[in-house]
């Protein structure tokens, strides 16, 4: 807020209006030199950047001065959910740079959410902290367990406060005028509180091993990356010129009716939906339906609402459920993507930035919301075919099936990839390509082919590992081999993981799992009481007191795809649930895709002889 006076109190309360009548002659009148605190971090900011002036709305103080955080080398951010630039301690540090701008020089120092060092949202920013400010030293603190971050040595890595979110000490100095961009220094410390608490204590600005950082284009990073590692990543090929569409998945912002898990549970919401006896108060009110600024439940009931069956649609990893498909239910429901995957096709999920560990998954269905990533990080989804006769064609995508001069395959259909890629990729292999289906890998290749060499390289541990950096912040990348043979071998394991992974796999049908107790199969909800894993003897996961599935390998209970840990999020979900005999036997063959994953993520890096891959 901007600084005001208070209306004076009296009797023992005067003494308050009195102080902070003084702190704001002195917020708005004085050359304050130095601000330092702890400022609160909370990403969905109850101190608005808005205001109303009689029936308009427009930006107060801050959000005013937040703008400057919205721009990059002159030009917007681009990005389509910017939310986090309106996090408290962000307003904080603006606040705090305008107020050392306005006195010529200080000192600003403040321990606070570490998420700006490096998230590609906040590139305006550091950018703009760059040119305010003439020294910057940031001592990244870690202990980010949303992140899941350990030490690099694999030890525990821990918080200094009692909260999830990592934190940073952020040191910004102001000597003069000078125009010049701030010299960045970084240094870390991992580790257990107390020992982090006894460096803190030992050492001063002064004392600290710096290690000088360079903020580039396009992100300046206020964080230590490795630059050979950095180009060698740049070198290849981002994801979104691989596949010429690729979008966020649907966003329904209401999954509780949009996505149900029985065909029969959809149904009868459609039912209700288009019940004109049922009136919109009731049906508010028996869905929990609110309105926001992309949708509303009177003009959705007004939609075309296709009464044909629900779709059975991916909304998590190997998590299946029934989704009511178009605008009707959905903000955002991208028939762009999913009217491609209603036909045979597959899709590559991805992310382009996550707080979670990388990770990628397939899927031949339509996809739901938070497929891949918690709600926090947005899933992309790259169907490998466009076909023609897809519901909603807009101008830009109809360009792409006019311009694409490949013949078109099964039910005119063509594959969704960059016509300058593959004639790149074509031309280091030697191979010929043919537009649909697969080549015969020893003179052509096809669309298929290119989609399991990827989905294989994005599984090997050691381009995870590598390039951690870099897939936190930006989409995956592509290396396009030379070698004919590696890039056979890797379609091959890719092959058999995009199987495993759609649950087509004849490796399903060897169960390692038993379920041996007879009972009423409910999950049950004193979650994570029941639904739990007993180490020792085969593994056991325990769905209520007494019935559990017997066998299941720890390194498969503790695996992640994405933000989820999936044994354990399949049932979690399901919590005061039956689980039919479908269901039960659907857990036990992920079971055994999970432990078969893990066994050809192995075999890929051994396939790989070194990288960067040649």
């Amino acid at each position: 807020e901007a600084p005001s006076e208070w209306q004076k109190l009296f009797g023992a309360y005067r003494i308050l209006s009195e102080e902070a009548n003084a702190a704001s002659r002195v917020k708005r009148d004085l050359p304050i030199m130095v601000v330092l605190g702890n400022p609160p971090y909370s990403g969905h900011s109850a101190n608005s950047s808005w205001e109303m002036v009689g029936k308009r709305k427009r930006l107060n103080f801050i959000g005013q001065l937040l703008q400057d955080y919205y721009f990059v080398d002159g030009k917007p951010l681009g990005e389509k959910n910017p939310k986090w630039l309106q996090d408290d301690y962000v307003k904080f540090i603006r606040w705090s740079q305008w107020r050392i701008e306005r006195t010529g020089k200080g000192v600003l120092a403040l321990i606070t959410n570490h998420g700006y060092l490096d998230n590609p949202t906040f590139r305006g920013m550091r950018q703009q902290l760059i040119k305010a400010f003439d020294e910057i030293y940031i001592l990244n603190l870690h202990g980010n367990s949303k992140k899941k971050e350990v030490s690099p040595d694999g030890s525990t890595d821990e918080n200094v406060f009692d909260i999830q979110q990592g934190v940073a000490i952020g040191i910004f100095i102001k000597n003069s005028t000078d125009e010049n961009p701030a010299k960045v220094y970084f240094a870390e410390l991992w580790g257990s509180r107390e020992d982090k608490y006894n460096i803190l204590n030992n050492q001063d600005i002064l004392s600290t091993s710096w290690s000088e950082v360079l903020p580039e284009l396009p992100f300046y990073f206020f964080a230590a990356i490795n630059p050979n590692l950095r180009l060698e990543f740049d070198a290849y090929i981002k994801l979104t010129s691989v596949f010429e569409r690729t979008l966020l998945g649907p966003n329904s912002h209401r999954d509780h009716f949009a996505v149900a898990f029985t065909s029969e549970e959809a149904s009868e919401r459609i039912a209700d939906f288009v019940n004109p006896s049922i009136s919109d108060e009731e049906l508010r009110q028996r869905y929990s339906l609110d309105d926001n600024r992309d949708w509303s439940l009177h003009k959705a009931r007004k939609f075309n609402i296709d009464h044909s069956s629900p779709l059975r649609c991916l909304y998590r990893p190997f998590d299946y459920r029934f989704m009511l498909y178009g605008r009707f239910a959905f903000d955002f429901h991208r028939p762009e993507i999913n009217d491609n995957l209603i036909n045979y096709n597959f899709a590559l999920i991805s992310t382009r930035q996550t707080k979670e560990l990388f990770s990628v998954l397939v899927s031949n269905k339509p996809a739901g919301q938070h497929k891949l990533a918690t709600p926090y990080d947005g899933s992309y989804l790259s169907p490998l075919y466009i076909y023609s006769n897809e519901r909603e064609v807009n101008s830009k995508q109809s360009h792409i099936l006019k311009s694409n001069s490949w013949r078109q395959g099964k039910q005119g259909r063509i594959p969704n990839l960059n016509p300058d890629f593959v004639s790149a990729f074509a031309s280091r292999l030697g191979l010929s390509f043919v537009s649909d289906g697969h080549g015969d890998l020893a003179t052509t290749f096809g669309p298929e082919d290119i989609f399991h060499y990827i989905y294989a390289v994005f599984h090997s541990p050691t381009y995870r590992q590598r390039y951690a950096e870099f897939l936190k912040i930006d989409f995956p990348r592509v290396p396009m081999t030379a070698s004919p043979e590696l890039f056979r071998k890797l379609c091959i394991l890719g092959e058999e993981l995009v199987a495993l992974h759609l649950l087509e796999s004849p490796y399903l049908s060897q169960l390692i799992t038993r379920y041996p107790v007879v009972g009423d199969n409910i999950v049950e909800k004193g979650f994570p009481k029941f639904v739990s894993y007993e180490e020792g003897g085969p593994g056991y996961v325990y769905i209520n007191k007494s019935q559990y599935f017997e066998g299941v390998p720890k390194e498969v209970w503790e695996f992640h795809v994405g933000g989820y840990q999936v044994c354990e999020k399949w049932l979690k979900d399901r919590r005061g649930r039956q689980l039919s005999f479908d269901d039960l036997m659907h857990y036990q063959k992920v079971v055994v895709a999970l432990k078969e994953t893990i066994r050809l993520m192995g075999e890929i890096d051994k396939a790989i002889p070194g990288w960067p891959i040649e």
